[in-house]
């Protein structure tokens, strides 16, 4: 992780992912052609467990898996298996992701042998905007850009019955020191007799997140907060980085209806401008807007929830825009320099993130 911490984005050179490849030539891998143009490289450092149970339980402990109470007794001394996984991809002769993920298997209760324990995972990874990108994973944590931290969103998916995983994905234009503290791992959860059970163990900044309070009652809940008008404005440039469409609209027109108990209104609008993407249509479309408190007369910037795209409005119209929070703006000077700030931090990565 030392080495790993060395990486500043677009600023590390292929000199230096040389060096890394060099030195840990001996876990790494790539597919296909790996140049100062694009290469995707990654290094994985796993225990004879991991090798073990990853060849189909054959090899030199594969008897541990065939027998149920062997292994039962293995995790229960201290045997585990475990990954290191760590990632970059390399385009125009500099870094531009890192994705690191640590893997762990908790071992099942004392004397239970019905319990087969379960794995703990932690994820890392750096992407251009804080959303899915075509051909990337998932971003967890939620549509709105978080007030308190708006260089990193944090999460945990649903589904997996047998493992604890969190992960967090932060910006390219993170600061170092934040990228570091974000990336530090407590690797004492590999060696320790009495294994590390939550992802703040393993990984201490998902505890912010509160990611697993439920299944602990020394995890405490935190009263989440909510953004206000002010916050808005200060986070305009981070939904600009994060939206996969940004659009001027005109040509205002109220509905009289109102909303779910009148949280919102309905808008007739136009679209007069793409200042990113370009998902509703031609200029000049005829769009409705569920928002709030727009003006007729004016100008406004709009910054649609991703999913929402195509979604029908209660008329059963297919031309309905829903913004997220914060998701209206009024267009003015002052929020189009915000929006360069977040358009700056956009690049144009060559194939999908790392996930």
């Amino acid at each position: 992780m030392a080495d790993m911490h060395q990486i500043r984005l677009y600023q590390s050179t292929w000199a230096d992912a040389q060096r890394l490849m060099l030195r840990w030539g001996a876990w790494g891998h790539y597919d296909g052609s790996c140049t100062a143009a694009e290469c995707r490289y990654e290094i994985n450092l796993t225990d004879v467990s991991w090798r073990t149970w990853d060849q189909g339980r054959h090899g030199e402990i594969g008897w541990l898996w065939r027998h149920h109470i062997a292994y039962i007794f293995y995790r229960w001394l201290g045997g585990r298996y475990a990954l290191i996984h760590f990632a970059f991809i390399v385009q125009d002769g500099k870094i531009w992701r890192t994705h690191t993920c640590v893997k762990i298997a908790v071992p099942p209760k004392l004397l239970d042998k019905d319990d087969l324990g379960y794995l703990l995972i932690v994820d890392a990874k750096s992407q251009q905007a804080l959303r899915r990108s075509e051909g990337g994973g998932w971003v967890l944590g939620g549509d709105d850009v978080p007030a308190e931290h708006p260089y990193y969103k944090m999460g945990r998916p649903g589904g997996c019955e047998v493992c604890l995983d969190a992960e967090i994905t932060y910006s390219t234009h993170t600061p170092q020191a934040e990228i570091e503290r974000l990336t530090s791992f407590d690797f004492s959860c590999l060696t320790r007799l009495i294994s590390c059970k939550m992802p703040e163990d393993l990984m201490p900044a998902t505890h912010e997140g509160h990611l697993y309070d439920f299944l602990d009652p020394n995890y405490h809940e935190i009263p989440i907060s909510t953004s206000s008008s002010s916050t808005c404005k200060d986070l305009i440039w981070a939904f600009a980085r994060d939206a996969g469409t940004v659009i001027v609209v005109d040509d205002l027109t109220i509905k009289p209806e109102k909303g779910y108990n009148g949280r919102y209104q309905l808008a007739n609008v136009k679209i007069s401008d793409y200042l990113k993407g370009g998902a509703y249509g031609p200029l000049g479309s005829e769009r409705t807007v569920e928002a709030k408190d727009m003006i007729p007369g004016k100008k406004y910037i709009v910054f649609p929830e991703e999913h929402t795209y195509g979604k029908r409005d209660r008329y059963g119209n297919d031309s309905l825009i829903v913004p997220g929070t914060c998701g209206v703006q009024e267009d003015t000077p002052e929020v189009r320099r915000e929006l360069e700030k977040g358009f700056a931090q956009n690049d144009h990565l060559r194939g999908p993130e790392l996930r």
